[in-house]
């Protein structure tokens, strides 16, 4: 795995990891199968539980969770356009991936084929105290592997903000987000940015940049990456929404304590 694309660059991450999802499935031969895959709408006590921070997005309304299942194996995906959908993966291949709605549903249902396979795990959100453990865990072992970094973050987790600013310190780290209602908040003695002005910003001033696996759902992971290729920053995913994306594409994803 790597941090950055390695080819192919200006390709959407989410049409090339369709790309490579299709060829999997024929290769396995589960295209022209009946196998059929269905998604659902987490509540949020399904989805994290009764997590110790109550300004989580999902507790919010501002996203809710969808589950995919496929021969037993699940996955989650966030997304602020839920919905149910059950098909086979012929037609699930055949989705335009305009709205976030068809892109949290391939998303989601490429999670749970792929966790049935054997071929990613971690695809099942955490849930209560473990949202804070593995912000808390994430950012520790970051400090020991890369030292005293400038931390961007894309996509509000409190857990990992809380973290990175007792590891890092604060002033090491830099934080954007796309809820209007965040912008200019302070969490952890760090100011939230506003993602659509300053996104630019956060990755020339950071010397990694964790983005939430949400902003694959969401369509804006494909400037994320060019940004970080224009400034050289490592880019990484944390989260379970791309864990399939990560695979399939080859991006390093950070996520600990998912199921």
């Amino acid at each position: 795995m790597t941090e950055r694309m390695d080819d192919r660059q200006d390709e959407c991450v989410l049409e090339r990891a369709r790309r490579e999802f299709a060829a999997l499935a024929e290769e396995r031969g589960l295209v022209g199968t009946p196998v059929r895959i269905t998604a659902r709408t987490l509540s949020t006590d399904e989805a994290v539980g009764t997590p110790m921070y109550d300004d989580l997005p999902i507790l919010r309304g501002k996203e809710l969770m969808i589950e995919a299942e496929f021969c037993g194996a699940k996955g989650h995906a966030f997304t602020s356009a839920p919905s149910s959908w059950e098909g086979s993966i012929r037609s699930l291949l055949a989705f335009p991936l305009d709205t976030n709605h068809q892109r949290a549903l391939l998303t989601a249902a490429m999670n749970a084929v792929l966790r049935s396979l054997g071929l990613v795990d971690r695809t099942i959100h955490c849930h209560s105290e473990d949202i804070a453990r593995c912000g808390e865990q994430m950012a520790a072992d970051l400090r020991r592997e890369r030292g005293p970094i400038h931390v961007g973050v894309v996509g509000y987790q409190p857990g990992l903000l809380a973290g990175l600013a007792e590891h890092f310190g604060s002033g090491n780290v830099r934080f954007v987000d796309l809820l209007q209602e965040n912008i200019g908040r302070r969490v952890g003695g760090v100011e939230i940015w506003d993602g659509l002005t300053r996104a630019e910003d956060l990755v020339r001033e950071s010397d990694l940049v964790l983005a939430t696996g949400s902003t694959v759902a969401n369509g804006t992971a494909d400037g994320l990456l060019r940004l970080a290729r224009k400034h050289d920053t490592p880019l990484l995913l944390y989260g379970v929404t791309a864990a399939a994306v990560c695979y399939l594409c080859g991006i390093k994803r950070l996520c600990l304590l998912a199921a």
